[in-house]
């Protein structure tokens, strides 16, 4: 018999259980970061992968992990969508007349990925809240990276970050109306901004306890108002504000909600933030944030909105089927108009009137549980109401995990 200690025991070989936790748990920290802060894998290429791609691909085996653990609104979701998803292109190259390309295959197969891994996500933060609160602080994390980049832009410039794949060969400074508006992954100021206020649903969605929340809850509304003083977004700040909001009034509706007014005069206070950077040397340029809630601005703005809405309108009321990713040619005279400003609508010309409408029936449904998931619809909501941000891999996966919610049960 051999000694107490000489040798150790052979350690038990790792199953298969065991390796599908702790891929899950990557696969939900690699989703989580990379959707906020989606790098380019392939730097200072402009249709190079991004981080977030790489997520979805590496979150695709969790579906089969968990497929018999879902309940089956969740799995009829997935599976029409996915049915759906499939028909639609081989519907639009019928009519259209034209054979899939490599940009067509990316986009459709980049909807069916996030289909898939929002799905598993989504059963996966409901049900197990070490798992919730691992994907929301991952998420947060890449939103607090995201805003490092416009630190590092000022002392790395626009090509060092490119050479490491934090910035777009678009980005940097836009100028509109002497409002200068900064962007570094992300290539527009209100694609950037969609991606850092989702530091506010996931602070509110990554813990349960009341103070932790309450603190990763400033920490969100800080992130924020410093995301306003880079891209100037409106559209953004609102989002993440009534997103805000609505955990308020979810707060006050129950018993444990403690002085929801005081959460709210704080977050007020936080503005004063806002005006950290413009204060170097003792200059504040009020003027360049005030402009961006000039009445004639707010005017212009929203009429051109509009008019963008109708021609929209008119463009899918002749296309419901949608004309895919890269088919301008069959646009017409819609063609050097292609932005939508409303993501409903831009899904609408591109996967179809019925996935837009199916879409925006869950984001409303998943709103209205009024649970700790629903400030992230409610940010999907506007945003979506507001940009065209179904292009990126990241709000695709954001707008179908919103979705998948809404087959939850209300969750606390």
């Amino acid at each position: 018999m051999l000694r107490k200690g000489r040798f150790r025991a052979l350690a038990p070989p790792v199953t298969v259980e065991e390796l599908s936790r702790l891929h899950e748990r990557a696969a939900l920290a690699l989703l989580g970061f990379g959707v906020t802060l989606p790098v380019f894998l392939a730097p200072g290429h402009l249709s190079s992968p991004r981080l977030s791609d790489l997520g979805l691909v590496f979150a695709l085996p969790m579906i089969v992990a968990r497929w018999r653990r879902l309940g089956r609104g969740l799995r009829g979701f997935c599976a029409a969508s996915v049915v759906v998803l499939l028909l639609t292109p081989m519907l639009q190259m019928v009519k259209i007349g034209q054979t899939p390309n490599l940009p067509d295959l990316v986009f459709w197969s980049r909807w069916i990925a996030a289909v898939v891994a929002a799905t598993a996500a989504a059963h996966a933060v409901v049900a197990d809240r070490r798992r919730r609160r691992l994907f929301f602080l991952a998420m947060t994390a890449g939103a607090a990276c995201h805003l490092a980049t416009y630190g590092l832009l000022e002392i790395m410039g626009r090509g060092g970050l490119e050479a490491i794949g934090l910035a777009s060969p678009r980005a940097a400074l836009t100028t509109a109306a002497a409002q200068a508006r900064i962007t570094t992954v992300a290539e527009h100021p209100n694609a950037a901004m969609a991606l850092i206020g989702l530091a506010v649903p996931a602070c509110l969605a990554a813990s349960a306890r009341t103070m932790e929340r309450r603190l990763l809850a400033y920490v969100g509304a800080c992130m924020v108002l410093a995301g306003f003083v880079c891209t100037l977004s409106r559209g953004g700040t609102l989002a993440a504000a009534l997103a805000m909001l609505v955990w308020v009034l979810i707060r006050a509706r129950r018993a444990d909600g403690r002085n929801p007014l005081e959460f709210l005069i704080l977050t007020c206070l936080l503005a004063g933030a806002a005006l950290v950077d413009q204060v170097i040397g003792g200059v504040v340029d009020i003027a360049r944030f005030a402009a961006r809630f000039d009445a004639s601005t707010l005017d212009e703005n929203i009429g051109g909105r509009v008019e963008t809405w109708v021609r929209a309108l008119g463009f899918i009321a002749n296309h419901p089927l949608g004309v895919g990713w890269s088919s301008p040619q069959e646009l017409g005279p819609f063609r050097g108009l292609t932005v939508s400003h409303n993501g409903y609508l831009f899904m609408a010309r591109t996967v179809g009137v019925v996935t837009a409408v199916a879409l925006l029936g869950l984001h409303v449904r998943s709103a209205l549980k009024l649970d700790v998931f629903a400030p992230l619809a409610v940010f999907v909501l506007v945003m979506m109401s507001s940009e065209d941000l179904t292009q990126g891999a990241s709000f695709i996966f954001v707008a179908c995990l919103t979705a998948a919610l809404a087959f939850r049960r209300r969750t606390p």
